[in-house]
């Protein structure tokens, strides 16, 4: 409220015209302040739906200025008008801000919501980032000018610290600067240099999970059935019990990333895990258990490319060399080196003020054959290793605004509530896995629904529904349906969250406490309940718990980005009456996928 009161005056100060004329001789008009744009646009959506956005944004093209409007409140128009198209979703918003930049060339504000649509509105699993760091450099460029003609006002100070805390946003990804060009505070020279920056993800657990939702069900219920199937019974209520283990898990993760505006992003890739006691050496015997040993090392490209009006199309490719020791069965320091590539595309588009947006993931695992020990002699079909994950996922965000009831005006009267997003998900992933005589399909869907807002609490559930299909190989040579090693598993999760400290509060850049500045933190309480619909039930449990995010910039170092994530959940199996107590730590410098 505090944020809108300031825009809303600013528009009166504006409108009336209480500030000196512009100086350049090739600007006429009286100087306006740029966030006058912002207020007039949300005057316009204020309790109305997006329809009824539309027929006024309508009103404002016919026509959009008046012949005598002097250049600076042309611009003001044309700005009000792209931000209208923001709002609604039209794809030629861009061509009105544009308009209003070259209109009043002078005014850095008009780059700067230019910049904030790309890094904001548009972008397919990301920001369309090289498009709206061009923008928010040419503010920055500005604003220099300004000050050197003696012509910057108080509200530039506002657009300077909305500028920057927008690259802030932009680079949180990357970690900390090594070079000073791109580094906070930035300067009108970084937008062509070279960005260099090292980011780093540590990581420990304690947990049945291997990571923040893993199907630690599945994986138990597989391993129970491979029991099975070497030992041809059923495991004792003893060996389903070691087999629900959460070992100790640390890992990390290194990258150097490479950013030039014509090029995009490159990323030099290390991480390393160590699980420990985690893989059964020998499914017949579950109590027996090794470590799990793992490093990788690659490269990453990325860029999120701009083809309105059809769509912004996200490219992520990935190219890993991996070293591994402890999950061939039987032999526990059998090492195995193979490549990964992996394929992450993405597009989206506006459909009125929603957002559609379709994802896919392509991972192949090139697994050489096992030749370790007493594999070096065995059967081909049993030395057979390899992976193939495919998955897509279909996501929609209602940005509308929602008919909701305010109890803050004293009725329940429903009012046309701002959210942060409606977002509805579905997807389908495949799993394909082959290890020695046995193979495992899995096909997951899930979907899921998420409201973040309009007040400070988030509200979110998923359902996935695993079937896993197994086949084994058979003295004949040919693979055979094996129900042991077969099974489907729903998981249900709600997820409540509460925005302790909001981002979107704090327009600018946050105060610091002397090198960091506060930017969100999230109370988080996750609950989920895995029921198996079919097969092997005795590893159905139910889980709750609670975490905490916090995110924070780190002004004093070049705006490195810090994020840490605590949380312990709450396990229990019922069929086994087994509790478990489960704590991670997530501290990451940058950050790559949450």
């Amino acid at each position: 409220m505090k944020t809108r009161a300031v825009v809303l005056l600013s528009t009166l100060l504006a409108t009336l015209s209480f500030a000196p004329r512009a100086h350049a001789a090739n600007v006429d008009g009286p100087e306006i302040n740029p966030f006058a744009c912002q207020g007039d646009a949300e005057a316009v959506e204020d309790d109305r739906s997006v329809s009824q956005m539309v027929d006024e944004l309508n009103k404002k093209l016919d026509p959009p200025v008046e012949p005598g409007d002097p250049a600076t409140v042309r611009a003001n128009k044309y700005c009000v008008i792209a931000q209208l198209k923001t709002r609604v979703g039209q794809s030629d918003a861009i061509d009105w801000y544009k308009k209003a930049i070259e209109t009043n060339p002078d005014e850095p504000g008009y780059d700067m919501f230019a910049g904030k649509y790309y890094a904001g509105a548009r972008g397919a699993k990301g920001q369309v980032l090289e498009t709206a760091e061009t923008y928010l450099y040419r503010a920055l460029e500005k604003l220099d000018r300004l000050k050197a003609e003696h012509r910057y006002r108080d509200y530039h100070a506002i657009v300077e610290d909305h500028v920057r805390k927008q690259l802030l946003v932009l680079y949180q990804q990357d970690g900390l600067p090594l070079l000073p060009w791109k580094a906070y505070k930035q300067h009108p020279s970084g937008l062509n240099a070279p960005g260099v920056a090292v980011s780093e993800q540590f990581r420990i657990s304690h947990d049945t999970r291997a990571a923040l939702g893993a199907n630690d069900t599945g994986g138990f219920t597989a391993e129970a059935g491979l029991f099975k199937v070497r030992t041809g019974r059923n495991p004792s209520a003893r060996n389903e019990y070691d087999i629900a283990r959460q070992p100790l898990r640390l890992g990390s993760d290194t990258q150097v990333n490479l950013r030039q505006t014509d090029i995009g992003e490159v990323s030099f890739l290390y991480s390393w895990e160590r699980d420990y006691k985690a893989a059964i050496t020998a499914f017949a015997n579950p109590e027996g258990l090794n470590d799990i040993k793992v490093n990788i090392a690659g490269v990453e490209y990325k860029r999120v490319i701009p083809l309105y009006p059809a769509f912004d199309f996200m490219l992520d490719a990935k190219v890993t060399e991996v070293h591994r020791t402890g999950v061939v069965e039987d032999l526990a320091d059998c090492e195995q080196d193979f490549p990964v590539y992996e394929f992450h595309p993405a597009l989206s588009r506006f459909i009125s003020s929603d957002k559609l947006t379709l994802s896919g993931t392509y991972v192949f695992m090139d697994i050489p054959d096992v030749t370790c020990g007493t594999y070096a002699q065995a059967q081909e079909y049993l030395r057979r290793r390899g992976r193939q994950i495919t998955a897509v996922n279909l996501e929609y965000a209602i940005y509308s605004p929602l008919l909701l009831p305010s109890l803050g005006l004293g009725s329940l009267r429903p009012y046309r509530t701002p959210t942060r997003g409606l977002y509805l998900n579905a997807g389908y992933v495949n799993d394909n896995e082959v290890f020695g005589d046995v193979r495992v399909l899995n096909n997951t869907v899930f979907g899921g629904a998420r409201l973040e807002g309009p007040g400070p609490y988030d509200l979110g559930f998923t359902e996935i529904l695993n079937m896993a299909s197994g086949t084994q190989v058979v003295s004949s040579g040919m693979e055979d349906p094996n129900a042991d090693i077969s099974g489907t598993i729903l998981r249900s999760t709600v997820t409540v969250s509460r925005r302790l400290i909001n981002p979107d509060e704090t327009p600018g850049v946050p105060n610091s406490w002397g090198p960091f500045a506060s930017h969100s933190l999230n109370w988080v309480f996750p609950l989920s309940y895995d029921a198996v619909l079919s097969s092997y039930k005795r590893f159905e449990n139910f889980r709750a718990g609670t975490q905490l995010w916090w995110q924070v910039f780190g002004t004093g170092l070049g705006g490195a980005t810090f994020l840490t994530t605590v949380g312990y959940d709450y396990e229990y199996f019922y069929h086994l009456n087994k509790h478990t107590h489960n704590v991670f730590l997530t501290a990451r410098l940058g950050w790559r996928d949450l």
